[in-house]
């Protein structure tokens, strides 16, 4: 080039870059003109700021962009009263212009009402140039106004009629909601001090609560006060958190990290609290369907929380994905959890009202604020501050539920206390009478045992005394060919025959055994509640005999039976050891084999032929008399045989010599414990038998009458289990079952046979 046009050139160069810088310039000040200035008053806040807002946003995928280039396009203006920027993740420019409107010289402060930010930067259009008043990209500068403010704010002074363009450039990864306010110096710290009360009380009451959830579990070992405690502690961190306190004093230069510690604190909360519902109402068992809904929402929950801490390392796309995620896991706890209180309020009591009031209290507030935060209805306020006390209230709602429902359980437990001491008392007095009759028994046993050897006596002696009356009939006849004593001889025959009949009527009758089948009352009872009453029985016989009697039971065995019958069955084979033993003793062994109990009967009585013992072993039919050297026809051991038939089980002779007599009985349905089970669950596995339940007197009344299966296919189940209710019901059904059921008792051969005994 030339060197005379260099000159030119160079001015040429230099008015274009001029120019340039105009033309960047002109536009800026034009966008200021156009913003309409909120008009300030000495001492007095600003007026909402939504209408005097204009913004703009970065096209999607731009680069970063000079904020005066942003500021050159057109603005647009805020709708409704939510100060609020649409989805985050681009770069927003936003403009408010303020204007001393009155006579003095003022101070406010513009505050932004956040302080967890990716990108933020605050200036003044001042002469056309931008002024940097706040940089949140510098951590040092960032903390010292975070520290200041508790948000990122400035500080102005405002002349009368003096005008402010005050520019805000920031990035956001989770919202651009920004509560922008303009406050006098009093009311912004009076407002920043009301909300570290408001936060302060908040914990402080979350802290409360977590211990006296500790506490209560520490007490009761009930899991759901754990999950309802971790719940209570993700809320007052999220509450410090959300208020942007963490974010003030640890993690002013880090807003990602803050992102994430949001979403776990809040994704925390969510499944902690579903899995407290989960634990508290028994969703699994009560409400299978919600049980699942809650598991998948907590695995949502776990997944969101373990992907926060590389938040970092992931595009915006995929940070963006979590945060909406986080947001709709909680907010779908908090929308579904309600549901579940008010199904568990209907179904497990009324006392979880305040489970219901507590999660119903967090989701309107929820709800409220979702509507608020559109725009839609420009009267509703809408303030996220009151998250805080919200929360706190649901969860003091919430433990309110638990301690009402440990007092239900505590007043259930007193009342079923109650009953039982009731019915133990019952039970001891029937115990008592039992023995009283029991000790009248036994004397009634040896009264009808002398009676019956009297009365064999007596036989004996009348035999003698027909054999005289024979003899001299004989006498008589033979010596009276010509009938002189015909009329003496047929005296002393007839008498003869009378006596005789009266010898043979009392010898049968004296032996005499029923042979009608008993009705049976089958229930749990445990192996000492059987030999022990029999010791008691027949102690003092024994020792007025000098005789030794032991009892025993091996273990824990609990027996299904008719606990009567198989006592009345006992006491006579022990009646007849008493009877035929002279030294020694007898002893009375129960143990379990398996599902069977097995007692064993041993006595050092004279024993007893072989041919009788076989005859009692066998053919129950048989019939044995009494004679000289046998006392007895065995009408004892085969009324016992016949009772432990019944109750589905066998009597047999093992052992008899002159040194003693073993008998062994094997009864079914012996265990270490039963199973309880509900009247239902028992009433499934019983396809052949009707089961009534005889305490609900009016409703077994009606079912027995419109019962369409015969009466001996018909169980009544009752806890009373005396002489009159089995006298009573042996008349009214087949059998009797007594409570508390269990599961066992569908094993029992009197419930497995096709006809009633």
């Amino acid at each position: 080039m030339p060197p005379a046009h260099r000159p030119e050139q160079r001015i040429a160069v230099i008015l274009a870059a001029v120019l340039a810088v105009l033309a960047m310039l002109v536009p800026a000040a034009a966008a200021a003109q156009d913003i309409p200035a909120i008009g300030l008053r000495t001492g007095e806040d600003a007026p909402p700021l939504a209408p005097h807002v204009r913004y703009r946003v970065a096209p999607a995928g731009a680069a970063s962009l000079d904020p005066a280039a942003l500021l050159a396009g057109p603005l647009a203006r805020v709708t409704g009263p939510t100060i609020h920027f649409g989805p985050p993740g681009r770069q927003t420019l936003v403009a408010v212009k303020v204007r001393n409107i009155g006579e003095q010289q003022g101070s406010w402060i513009f505050t932004t009402g956040r302080g967890s930010l990716s990108h933020f930067r605050l200036y003044e259009v001042a002469g056309g140039r931008l002024d940097l008043l706040v940089d949140g990209s510098d951590p040092e500068a960032a903390r010292a106004n975070l520290r200041t403010y508790q948000a990122f704010s400035t500080e102005f002074v405002l002349d009368p009629g003096q005008e402010k363009l005050l520019l805000i450039d920031f990035l956001s990864e989770n919202s651009t909601y920004l509560p922008l306010k303009i406050n006098s110096y009093g009311s912004f710290f009076k407002e920043r001090r009301a909300n570290i009360a408001m936060v302060s009380g908040v914990v402080f009451g979350a802290v409360v609560l977590i211990l006296l959830n500790f506490l209560f579990f520490s007490i009761t070992g009930h899991r759901e006060f754990i999950w309802l405690a971790t719940a209570q502690i993700f809320f007052a961190l999220n509450t410090v958190h959300s208020e942007g306190y963490i974010t003030i004093f640890f993690l002013a230069d880090a807003p990602l990290v803050g992102v994430a510690i949001e979403d776990f604190f809040k994704c925390g909360f969510a499944a902690a609290m579903a899995q407290f519902g989960r634990a508290f109402v028994d969703t699994r068992t009560h409400f299978p369907r919600s049980d699942r809904a809650l598991r998948l929402l907590i695995a949502a929950a776990l997944a969101i929380m373990v992907a926060q801490p590389a938040l970092a390392l992931y595009p915006p796309g995929v940070r963006h994905f979590l945060h909406i995620g986080g947001w709709l896991v909680a907010v779908a706890v908090a929308l579904f959890l309600p549901f579940v209180g008010f199904a568990a309020m209907q179904q497990l009591g009324r006392q979880l009202w305040p489970l219901f009031v507590g999660w119903a209290s967090l989701a309107l507030f929820i709800i409220y604020a979702a509507i608020a935060s559109m725009g839609y209805f420009a009267w509703l306020p809408i303030n996220w501050h009151l998250a805080g006390p919200v929360g706190l209230f649901e969860s003091i709602m919430v433990t309110v539920a638990l301690g009402l429902n440990l007092k239900k359980i505590q007043n259930d437990k007193l009342a079923a206390d109650r009953n039982y001491a009731r019915s133990m008392q019952e039970q001891l007095a029937i115990s008592e009478r039992a023995a009283r009759l029991a000790e009248e028994k036994a004397f009634a046993l040896e009264t009808v045992n002398s009676q019956n050897a009297l009365l064999h006596a007596s036989g004996h002696d009348s035999k003698q005394v027909i054999l005289a009356l024979n003899t001299a009939i004989d006498v008589l006849k033979r010596g009276d060919a010509q009938g002189v004593h015909a009329e003496l001889t047929d005296m002393l025959q007839s008498s003869a025959a009378y006596l005789g009949g009266i010898v043979s009527t009392t010898l049968s009758g004296a032996n005499i055994v029923g042979s009608d089948r008993p009705f049976l009352a089958i229930g749990a009872f445990d192996g000492a509640a059987l030999v022990e009453p029999l010791r008691m029985m027949f102690k003092t016989p024994f020792a007025d005999k000098r005789l030794t009697l032991e009892t025993r039971a091996a273990g824990a065995v609990t027996i299904l039976s008719d606990k009567p019958l198989l006592m009345r069955a006992i006491a006579n084979l022990l009646s007849n050891s008493y009877k035929y033993t002279e030294t020694g003793g007898a002893s009375v062994t129960l143990e379990r084999q398996g599902a069977e109990a097995i007692v064993t009967i041993r006595d050092t009585g004279r024993g007893m032929p072989a041919e009788v013992a076989a005859a009692l072993n066998g053919d129950r039919t048989a019939r044995l008399r009494a004679d000289e050297s046998v006392h007895g026809t065995g009408s004892g051991f085969r009324s016992a045989k016949r009772l432990i038939e019944a109750l589905g089980g066998s009597l047999a002779i093992a052992d008899s010599t002159p040194a003693g007599t073993t008998l062994r009985i094997v009864l079914p349905c012996a265990f270490a414990a039963v199973t309880p089970c509900p009247a239902e669950q028992l009433q499934a596995g019983l396809a052949e038998w009707r089961l009534l339940d005889f305490d609900r007197r009016e409703a077994f009344d009606a079912a027995l009458a419109a019962a369409e299966v015969p009466r001996e296919r018909i169980v009544a189940l009752t806890y009373d289990d005396t002489t009159v209710a089995r006298g009573r019901l042996g008349d009214m059904v087949g059998l009797m079952l007594i409570k508390p059921p269990c599961r066992e008792l569908l094993r029992h051969p009197a419930l497995r046979r096709s006809e009633q005994l």
